[in-house]
């Protein structure tokens, strides 16, 4: 009787939880990346957009971003909210039904206008894991990998394990996996001082 009824260990949660974690690293070829992944992590999604991103600067490289982003094929507009690296998210507070609307109420929201881009994204999951591949016009291809945020030091460290290997099996170099995502990257490149051409 005593076998199906198991004492349980116990869980130690943390008091403040582990944020979600993002790692991004170029890649030559997002075609070729997605072909390997599809193997290996279930496809969710993806598409080819029109974005347009505003952004709050909370310091310390941490941001906040409104992305209003257009189907390529259907027109389709979106607003998309990522605070991922915030403790308290900051929300938009009202009912989103038109981008065009929602860009001007951004100002007032202190959000500011950062840039336009093309994008092809193609979305998958390895379990609570979120890999997105990004083909951005003028940039480059790249490969995204989200570890969710935890309050169990020991998920977390299962999880960056499963991240360092799963960027091994991409033959990925670990020297070029940045501790970032891709939009904060890009806004970062942009505001770094172009050297002058010799």
């Amino acid at each position: 009787m005593k076998e199906l009824f198991p004492i349980k260990k116990p869980v130690h949660k943390l008091k403040w939880g582990i944020p979600e974690a993002r790692f991004t690293a170029p890649i030559d070829d997002a075609e070729k990346i997605v072909s390997t992944i599809r193997k290996q992590a279930i496809f969710s999604g993806g598409g080819e957009f029109l974005e347009e991103i505003h952004f709050k600067d909370y310091g310390n490289n941490i941001y906040a971003y409104y992305i209003l982003r257009t189907d390529k094929r259907s027109q389709e507009e979106t607003v998309h909210f990522d605070g991922y690296m915030l403790q308290e998210k900051d929300r938009i507070g009202v009912d989103v039904t038109d981008a065009g609307k929602v860009s001007r109420d951004l100002d007032n929201l202190g959000y500011v206008y950062a840039f336009n881009r093309e994008i092809e994204v193609w979305s998958f999951r390895s379990l609570t894991r979120v890999i997105a591949v990004f083909s951005v016009t003028g940039l480059g291809d790249f490969v995204e990998v989200a570890l969710p945020e935890t309050k169990i030091a020991k998920q977390r460290d299962k999880d960056s394990t499963w991240g360092e290997k799963f960027f091994a099996r991409l033959k990925i170099d670990p020297k070029d996996i940045i501790p970032t995502d891709l939009i904060t990257l890009q806004l970062v490149s942009m505001q770094q001082p172009q050297e002058p051409k010799a």
